[in-house]
């Protein structure tokens, strides 16, 4: 039985050895950046439309629980976004 080639997405490595399971899913264990992932790890990315949205809105004065609702995105998200944006507050 052939096992597939794991490549760690951090570094490409191919040092990748089993590190146990996360919500009933392999995770792996790069040997060489050390860092931890999942082969079928599903990332969600914002566009930078709703980024600038998010970041305008709180700027005209808007709580982050009141951009959340609007939005429809995590209040941890927005509060990440504004706190690297470029110009802050």
């Amino acid at each position: 039985m052939e096992e597939k080639k794991v490549i760690c997405p951090n570094c490409g490595s191919s040092k990748c050895i089993k590190n146990g399971r996360v919500n009933n899913k392999q995770t792996y264990l790069c040997k060489s950046c050390y860092s931890r992932f999942s082969l079928d790890r599903i990332r969600k990315r914002y566009p930078n439309e709703i980024k600038k949205t998010a970041v305008k809105l709180y700027k005209d004065g808007y709580t982050l629980t009141e951009i959340s609702k609007k939005l429809d995105i995590k209040i941890q998200t927005i509060h990440y976004w504004i706190k690297n944006s470029r110009d802050g507050r």
